[in-house]
């Protein structure tokens, strides 16, 4: 899952009540963003107890920065929770720690529920040495392109095909943002600074390393890498059809500012992933909006970059098997079932449960045109190095020197191998 209340305070919600014994009747899950005001979460709760009655769900809520800190205190004084939430990026320190259960044998005996049940770029992530270690939620490449049919029209420009590649994508983008006047542009990108470079980073045959569970060298300084930086840099600088960072930011920010932009007609095209959509589904609906992967250099070597959420089970949790039963109802069908009954529009994080998946697919979507450019991102996804400390690593190497190469204060050339030189030196 992406982007919701990762600053909101610590909080715990009591959805039922039992009188059975402590290690029978309540699961306590745990997540960095506010799981319990996921629409359908109190359908899921009644259908769950449906089946398991007087089990008792507690969702503790913390602030992503502290959420590892106050597990690993949890479970040093014994009072852990039974399920957590992890999103990919910090996961192989999670798993690192050796404090997660190992759910394949889980997987083995739950028909329907199986490895093969998910999007198989989607459990690698969790997957360890062939044991997984958790179960992935949502599947939301940051690959899609919304677009606006009427702007499309206004302007002359054929609308965007799946086959697009990105010198197709940047004419429009021309025509978009003349044809819009003062103001508008043709292409906006609604994550950050980091997230938009690496949609280009990707998307043109670069990188950040060799492989990404077991780098041996970065590839920030190839020739793929360099070329496609500098292809986003000039469209927003050269074409100035797509805003800059410093554009943005004046707006209130990547997300914000490019968002604003598209909902109200100033941009032609947004390239972003599905919760952007789920986020504003009625705005969408009236807009006509519709989305088609998006473009990359070469159609034939697609990548995309990814977010996603996994659940794991903790070793030390006293009911493994209600929690595995409470994973299957919340990670399955059943749970995205009732996200989709009280979601506005039929709105809801397409599942990386692939039954779960198709049936969504088939019901009715008001918001948008269609789910099937998400369903074929899924399989050129890449995520972020698995490193324990890939964070600090790009943190240290990547962060200080990014604004002032995409800015075009530091040629791409040396800023793109001050970086590679760096990452190589950690790793």
């Amino acid at each position: 899952m992406h982007r919701l209340g990762l600053t909101v305070l610590a909080g715990t919600l009591l959805l039922s009540s039992a009188a059975f014994a402590q290690d029978s009747n309540k699961l306590v899950v745990a997540s960095f963003y506010p799981v319990d005001k996921v629409a359908g979460w109190n359908g899921l709760i009644e259908a769950f107890n449906a089946k398991y009655p007087g089990v008792e769900i507690e969702v503790q809520v913390t602030p992503q920065d502290q959420y590892l800190a106050k597990l690993l205190s949890q479970i040093a004084g014994g009072d852990a929770p039974d399920i957590v939430g992890i999103e990919n990026s910090p996961f192989p320190q999670f798993a690192n720690r050796n404090i997660l259960e190992d759910l394949t044998p889980y997987l083995e005996k739950s028909p329907g529920f199986t490895l093969d049940a998910f999007f198989t770029h989607l459990i690698d992530r969790y997957t360890v040495e062939g044991k997984a270690y958790g179960i992935p939620y949502d599947a939301q490449p940051n690959a899609l392109m919304f677009y606006n049919p009427a702007l499309f029209q206004a302007a002359g420009v054929a609308e965007p095909t799946a086959e697009w590649t990105w010198d197709q994508m940047r004419e429009a983008s021309k025509q978009l943002a003349t044809a819009g006047g003062e103001g508008a542009y043709g292409l906006c990108m609604s994550s950050s600074a980091k997230g938009n470079w690496e949609v280009f980073l990707y998307g043109g045959g670069g990188g950040y390393v060799d492989d990404v569970k077991a780098p041996t060298k970065s590839t920030l300084d190839t020739p793929e890498s360099i070329a496609a930086t500098q292809y986003y840099i000039d469209m927003m600088y050269t074409d100035k059809s797509v805003p800059t960072s410093e554009s943005l930011e004046s707006m209130g920010g990547a997300d914000q500012g490019c968002t604003s932009l598209f909902l109200n007609g100033k941009a032609g095209m947004m390239i972003i992933g599905m919760w952007k959509a789920v986020e504003a589904p009625e705005k969408f609906r009236d807009m006509g909006v519709k989305v088609v992967m998006a473009p990359v250099k070469d159609t034939a070597k697609r990548v995309y970059p990814t977010g996603g959420t996994a659940y794991s089970i903790l070793k030390s949790s006293k009911n493994k098997e209600m929690a595995w039963n409470f994973m299957q109802e919340f990670l399955g069908q059943a749970g995205f079932e009732a996200a989709y009954k009280e979601a506005t529009l039929g709105a809801i994080y397409p599942p990386a449960n692939i039954p779960a998946f198709d049936w969504y697919a088939t019901q009715k979507i008001e918001f948008l045109d269609s789910l099937k450019p998400n369903a074929d991102a899924l399989a050129y996804i890449r995520f972020a190095p698995f490193m324990l400390n890939w964070s600090e690593i790009s943190s240290n190497c990547i962060d200080p020197d990014l604004d002032f190469v995409l800015n075009g204060t530091t040629p791409v050339a040396e800023g793109l191998s001050k970086m590679a030189a760096c990452v190589n030196g950690e790793l």
